[in-house]
């Protein structure tokens, strides 16, 4: 196995994790929509939003990545959810 073999396999088993992590993820991310839905909530909290910026901010510089990587895949993550938040309250409704 060549280093680069090696460095690319090592990249795989990381994002096996992270669709792993993901999964789980979205997993408590629909029962709050659920959750939301049934108690007529609005699918986005921007309060809510922005502590979750501020944390992935902080955890981004103790982990080494650049700030913007992690807040541009997370402005993704987050828009799917509510995206998804608004079918639930709108099935609900």
């Amino acid at each position: 196995m060549t280093k680069l073999d090696e460095l690319r396999n090592n990249i795989d088993e990381i994002d096996q994790k992270i669709i792993a992590l993901l999964a789980q993820r979205f997993k408590y991310t629909e029962e709050v929509g659920i959750y939301k839905a049934k108690y007529h909530l609005n699918a986005q909290d921007a309060n809510r939003e922005s502590q979750q910026f501020q944390r992935i901010f902080q955890l981004s510089d103790q982990n080494g990545l650049n700030p913007e990587y992690s807040s541009e895949i997370y402005r993704r993550i987050i828009d799917i959810v509510i995206s998804r938040h608004q079918e639930l309250v709108t099935m609900e409704g």
